[in-house]
């Protein structure tokens, strides 16, 4: 089995990144539990990683689950079931990883070595972390929205993004601010 040396850079101002390294013989499950730990992101949200080119462009996906959007007749290939090695065809191999599809965090994964294991070593395993990664829900705020369990259960602190009476708030208008070709 190689090791595969990939740098993780999250989409965010941060400029966040870590270097993971995993096995060519474990699964891109383990590679997005150890993306997700490394970054300290704890939501079970859905994920997926795409096969990319050296301009990012993404190519086949490989999901977390199947949400049924395959091409007809054909079956996704699944995080469970592939492993990493299988999709290594460049030096500089490159992958898209999107992580919770409501706020869409975006990583770019590019792998940077490739060396044998270390016996004393337990992989999927982050060998380098520089700077600070930001929170998993900071991005909530952006949608104008407070995704904390208890919202879940019925109760919040009053302050309804989608309430009728602060329409003007979120929206930048209402409707009656319109110009009469839009009535």
């Amino acid at each position: 089995m190689l090791i595969y040396r990939f740098r993780v850079l999250i989409d965010d101002a941060s400029e966040a990144f870590r270097d993971i390294e995993i096995g060519s013989g474990q699964s891109f499950l383990e590679f997005h539990r150890a993306i997700k730990e490394a970054f300290g992101f704890t939501s079970d949200e859905m994920a997926c990683f795409y096969v990319s080119d050296a301009e990012w462009n993404k190519g086949i996906e490989i999901p977390l689950a199947d949400m049924g959007f395959a091409e007809e007749g054909k079956m996704p290939l699944m995080m469970h079931e592939v492993e990493v090695g299988d999709h290594i065809r460049d030096a500089d191999q490159r992958f898209v990883y999107a992580y919770d599809f409501l706020t869409m965090w975006m990583f770019l994964v590019e792998r940077i070595g490739t060396g044998d294991p270390d016996p004393a070593l337990t992989y999927p395993r982050v060998a380098m972390s520089v700077g600070k990664a930001p929170s998993e829900r900071s991005r909530n705020a952006l949608l104008g929205m407070d995704l904390e369990e208890e919202e879940f259960n019925g109760s919040h602190d009053g302050d309804d993004p989608y309430d009728e009476d602060d329409e003007d708030e979120h929206y930048g208008g209402s409707i009656d601010d319109l110009g009469d070709e839009y009535r």
